[in-house]
């Protein structure tokens, strides 16, 4: 079987399954089962574009039956019809209940973040760092160095400073903290990025953000503060930054570094 077009990918998951899913389960099924090989830096993204657009234009065989979450229209006739008709899945009542509890979607303020990522995994030495993550496992890497944002350093107890990124960017922050009063003080840290990645792996630095009510202002903070107080197995599923969350990927320069000294520590017993 050749590599599926996305929509054929989508549809291929969701049949097999038979339920409801969320985009960023959709997308690693996609991946994990080898339908795509070619994900792009942003698969979570295409794949929410697709089934949004493909619903748009009517007649889709898709339904999207909560805050980015999908089915395929007959398999939601059957399990209404199982369940009874007191116990219909109305998606229209979900969604509106999703966006009154959160609203941040139409804002797009905080559109990537990183959680306790390590410091060791950072090449420093670098005029500017490098900070690589990845959507999912088998997307192309993004460089986040020149992120602005808000950032958290962490120790192995708790959380120890809060900083901006705003005139400077996130890796010149960061490499600052290197060096310090807190140079000894955080081995991990957390980061909230105000812009957006490309499918090309590129972040979108012309970005363009709409103005926000003190509500949203507060809805905001309150995410950034449940994904970075919370311990990780404890986050919400469906939260408000669901699919924006990167994962740390090791600078080359340390990889090379750590298979250097495991090639010359090999060496010393021959």
């Amino acid at each position: 079987m050749g590599e599926l077009k996305w929509k054929e990918a989508i549809e291929k998951v969701l049949n097999e399954e038979k339920k409801q899913l969320h985009y960023t389960e959709i997308a690693e099924l996609i991946a994990q089962r080898g339908y795509k090989t070619s994900l792009g830096a942003t698969p979570q993204n295409t794949v929410i574009a697709m089934l949004t657009t493909d619903i748009k234009k009517g007649n889709s065989i898709f339904e999207k039956v909560g805050a980015g979450i999908f089915i395929i229209k007959k398999h939601l006739k059957e399990i209404n019809e199982n369940i009874g008709k007191d116990e219909v899945v109305t998606p229209k009542k979900e969604i509106q209940t999703a966006n009154k509890k959160r609203n941040i979607d139409n804002h797009k303020i905080i559109n990537a973040f990183g959680i306790y990522w390590n410091r060791d995994f950072v090449h420093w030495k670098s005029v500017t760092p490098d900070l690589f993550g990845i959507q999912q496992a088998g997307a192309e890497k993004v460089n986040f160095k020149d992120q602005r944002g808000i950032y958290l350093l962490h120790d192995n107890r708790e959380t120890i400073y809060v900083g901006q990124a705003i005139e400077q960017t996130l890796g010149k922050r960061l490499k600052d903290h290197t060096t310090d009063r807190l140079a000894g003080r955080w081995n991990r840290f957390s980061w909230f990025g105000f812009y957006p990645v490309k499918d090309d792996g590129k972040l979108n630095l012309d970005a363009q953000f709409s103005e926000f009510t003190i509500q949203t202002l507060g809805d905001i903070l309150e995410a950034i503060l449940i994904e970075s107080i919370e311990p990780r197995q404890n986050r919400k599923q469906g939260n408000s930054f669901v699919g924006l969350e990167f994962l740390q990927q090791e600078a080359p320069e340390i990889r090379q570094k750590r298979n250097k000294q495991v090639l010359d520590e090999l060496s010393k017993h021959l």
